[in-house]
């Protein structure tokens, strides 16, 4: 509750709260993902929270959506999970000095390759990262089209333990920074001086220049120094559609003396016309590693279109990644087609689908892995604050080694309400 006790005192400011609860049921027919595994009831109960908070120099939110699994035949252990972006921002100084702290909690794949969650997927082979971050600092501007914003930025970045292996049930233990050594080798924490600069140089045209300094600091990996200078520009050529490009060296020393030169960039396109959104990116950068600490270079490549019809929605997504070789735990090389479809029966009454892959294209092990994700559903508005939804999930997974092999199949019904 810091985030109230952050904002408390002020006379004039807007509020909102907004809870939710939700109870459903399901039935898996797999539930621990293994090949000819056994099925059983789930039950789900979701709380969830939403606060937010506008004054003269305060802005706060808060929100948490939870989900307690209780297996009722006992074939997996019950298990909580849950979500959390909490933010306050605070003007100490007018326009000019800021202090910005920040607490996400949120699941993640345990191996890098995986990439973002795969909405509604199970638990299994997942973990908890949780990341703190406070940063002062300031804002000016050297120039009537000019700004500049620097300052410094502590983060903290520790992610959880499965309870049992292979459960997705997971709990949280001591790092090493509590003082309780060896205890989660994924502790780390990270010191950055940063500055960026932006500077209009036409109505459509914004040049972008920067630099970052990080200190890593963690138990089992290398402390290491990190330089990244960049220079850039923003490109607005029509209404909605607009080019973005950043790119510069990433300087790597770690305490050992090991040093590293990479290329940071990044570029996006977003063009919008008449009902349609294409959207074009592609950035190497480096990327977080929950199974071994370590921080993996990532080169990533989305396109996307969407379309929105008088009562629906088409979307098409296809995705490439390709992680350095050293990565552990299998593939390093993946690609991500994705289809998408949304339909308004009633104005009640709302339909979805949808199809999703992760393909293996290059493994750094012997045994690759496909998996295939399809899922639809229907969510009724019973009334303006309660809905009920029936979704139906599947996945597979597809192994050269056939043990590893497995179908999912997963039935839920959901009652849900805001007040």
């Amino acid at each position: 509750m810091w985030i109230l006790a952050a904002s408390a005192g002020r006379a004039v400011a807007d509020q909102t709260v907004e809870a939710t609860f939700g109870l459903g049921g399901e039935y898996n027919d797999n539930v621990r993902e293994t090949r000819n595994g056994k099925g059983d009831f789930v039950s789900h109960v979701k709380p969830g929270l939403r606060y937010l908070y506008e004054a003269e120099r305060v802005t706060a939110k808060f929100d948490y959506k939870g989900d307690y699994s209780y297996y009722m035949q006992g074939e997996a252990p019950d298990n909580y999970s849950h979500t959390l972006d909490a933010r306050v921002l605070l003007e100490l100084a007018e326009d000019r000095f800021f202090l910005d702290i920040a607490e996400n909690l949120r699941p993640v794949y345990r191996q890098a390759a995986r990439g973002d969650l795969v909405e509604g997927d199970t638990t299994r082979d997942q973990t908890d990262q949780n990341t703190f971050t406070v940063s002062p600092y300031f804002s000016f501007k050297p120039g009537e089209r000019t700004s500049l914003k620097t300052g410094y930025r502590f983060s903290d970045i520790r992610y959880a333990e499965e309870a049992q292996p292979g459960s997705g049930s997971r709990k949280w233990v001591p790092g090493w920074s509590s003082g309780e050594a060896s205890m989660n080798r994924n502790v780390r924490q990270q010191h950055e001086l940063f500055g960026d600069l932006e500077h209009e140089a036409s109505e459509t045209v914004t040049m972008l220049a920067g630099y970052d300094l990080m200190r890593q600091e963690a138990e089992e990996q290398q402390d290491f120094y990190r330089h990244r200078p960049y220079v850039g520009a923003s490109y607005e050529y029509a209404e909605k559609s607009t080019v973005r490009v950043k790119a510069g060296p990433m300087l790597t020393e770690t305490d050992a003396g090991d040093r590293s030169a990479r290329l940071y960039y990044s570029a996006s396109l977003s063009h919008a016309l008449d009902r349609k959104t294409l959207t074009l990116s592609s950035e190497r950068d480096y990327t977080d590693d929950p199974e071994t600490g370590r921080s993996i270079l990532r080169d990533l490549n989305t396109a996307g279109i969407s379309f929105q019809f008088d009562r629906s929605t088409l979307s098409a997504t296809l995705g490439y990644a390709e992680y350095e070789s050293s990565l552990q735990g299998g593939g390093n090389k993946f690609w991500r087609p994705g289809l998408n479809y949304t339909y308004e029966l009633t104005d009640r009454l709302k339909a979805n689908a949808g199809i999703n892959a992760e393909l293996d294209a290059g493994s750094t092990t012997s045994v690759t892995s496909d998996r295939y994700y399809a899922n639809a559903g229907l969510n009724y508005e019973l009334t303006e604050s309660s809905w009920l939804a029936l979704t139906y999930r599947y996945k597979m997974v597809d192994s050269s080694d056939d043990a590893s092999s497995f179908t999912v199949n997963r039935v839920m019904i959901e009652w849900g309400m805001t007040f």
